[in-house]
């Protein structure tokens, strides 16, 4: 069963898709699947295939060009609107083939990037337009889950090398600045600096010698646990 968004999203993309004559099959899939009429939807969606297999790739380019605006502003309209047969049979071929002859559009390197989980495709939108900042917290969010699962068991293990760690920090942290928002900075700076304290504490409490990670943590007033936040405690 959809949710309420994703029954949302189905409806906002159908009523758009269906003022252009060359997609009415696809808004008719879009309403067939929020009415919960799956096998009728996805009827609508073969045929909507087929007719996209015999246009130029220009006209492939329009409907992708359509589509991910909404995929990347509406709520849930990454999921009914965006389904695996759509993604893998037109859109992933035409975001290649418009990728291989695009030179300015940061466009299709974001969105193939993003949605295929390509870090090079992102890395290309960004050296055609460094403002990209979806382009950029597309990474960082990236980067960031790694620092993140470097350190979510703390105390009890740490996932990783500490080095490797604060080598992603530098590289975070570069990024960061290029954002082109300074509300932006704020926010992945504190996401940053929060995991980066507990790599940091880590390769500090290794560096002692202290037998215990926790006791050390409490003697020296820092922070080991990712569940406590800013709390230290300290267990005998």
């Amino acid at each position: 069963m959809l949710s309420t968004a994703q029954n949302q999203a189905l409806l906002t993309v159908s009523r758009a898709a269906a003022r252009h004559p060359a997609w009415l099959a696809y808004a008719a899939y879009c309403r067939a699947r929020e009415q919960g009429l799956r096998k009728e939807a996805f009827q609508h969606l073969t045929t909507f295939l087929v007719q996209a297999a015999g246009w130029t790739l220009d006209q492939q380019i329009e409907f992708v060009s359509f589509l991910f605006p909404y995929v990347e502003t509406v709520e849930a309209a990454d999921y009914g609107p965006f389904p695996q047969p759509l993604s893998e049979q037109l859109v992933k071929p035409a975001l290649l083939a418009w990728c291989d002859r695009e030179l300015q559009d940061a466009r299709p390197f974001r969105w193939y990037g993003r949605y295929y989980r390509d870090r090079a495709y992102l890395l290309r939108a960004l050296a055609l337009n460094p403002g990209d900042d979806e382009a950029r917290e597309t990474l960082l969010g990236w980067w960031l889950y790694s620092l993140y699962y470097a350190v979510h068991h703390m105390p009890d293990g740490y996932i990783g090398n500490p080095a490797d760690e604060l080598a992603l920090g530098d590289l975070v942290r570069e990024h960061i600045q290029q954002l082109t928002s300074p509300g932006k900075q704020a926010y992945w700076t504190d996401e940053l600096e929060s995991d980066l304290e507990l790599v940091r504490n880590y390769v500090a409490w290794q560096e002692s010698g202290h037998p215990n990670l926790v006791q050390w943590g409490a003697e020296q007033g820092k922070r080991v646990s990712y569940n406590g936040g800013t709390t230290y405690y300290y267990e005998r």
